[in-house]
């Protein structure tokens, strides 16, 4: 049992080594990428997750946002880990398609929910509450949830990944419903620009945020 526990550490070990190589200078706001990495790791760790999870979450953007391709994964890391980081990699031509494509791969694989919570949950801890970034999260929640919610419903430590996830974002930040609705006016009356200029005043963010939360919202 120690000598498979330290062949599990030492996978876990190789794929954070191959994940930080692979992202090289990206960074997540102002730290290297390896901080978001070591975060979504944390999450899982709090829960007790270990093994092919672990792999995954230091791996789980090297397709995504970097060269890696998903037969060097598993080629590296074997069919299991790399289904996990190709559940959780949205593929598509803006965030609102790569999010559509994620949810469908997590649907038809169900434990990539784990994953893909811990990743979620990260990036919500790490956004301050009144930010633009926790403006769009807490916009893309109950689309989220309708899509993942009820995948492993029956795990009580998934439901208590949802319930970790939820209070974060259970915060008054997202723009009052009478400025949603003249956003959403906008939107019909085709003034796309002012409604970009509208986010931005609802969230005090720049306009590639605006355009992220406004694609949420379609």
């Amino acid at each position: 049992m120690e000598f498979d526990q330290q062949v599990v550490d030492q996978r876990e070990a190789e794929a954070r080594e191959f994940a930080v190589a692979a992202h090289g200078d990206q960074r997540y706001g102002e730290h290297p990428y390896v901080t978001h990495l070591a975060a979504v790791r944390a999450v899982l760790r709090d829960f007790g997750y270990d093994g092919e999870l672990a792999q995954a979450a230091w791996l789980h953007d090297v397709v995504e946002d970097t060269p890696v391709t998903a037969d060097e994964v598993e080629s590296r890391f074997g069919r299991a880990v790399l289904d996990l980081v190709w559940a959780v990699t949205g593929v598509g031509p803006d965030r609102k398609a790569r999010n559509q494509n994620a949810y469908d791969k997590i649907v038809a694989h169900p434990r990539a929910v784990i994953l893909k919570l811990a990743d979620r949950t990260a990036n919500a801890e790490a956004s301050p509450p009144g930010s633009s970034w926790m403006g769009m999260y807490r916009t893309e929640h109950p689309n989220f949830k309708a899509h993942l919610g009820g995948l492993l419903a029956d795990d009580p430590t998934v439901a208590r990944m949802w319930e970790r996830l939820d209070r974060r974002l259970d915060s008054p930040v997202a723009p009052p419903t009478d400025q949603w609705a003249a956003i959403d006016d906008l939107i019909a009356a085709g003034e796309h620009e002012k409604a970009v200029a509208a986010v931005q005043a609802a969230f005090d963010c720049d306009a590639g945020e605006a355009e992220l939360i406004l694609a949420e919202r379609a």
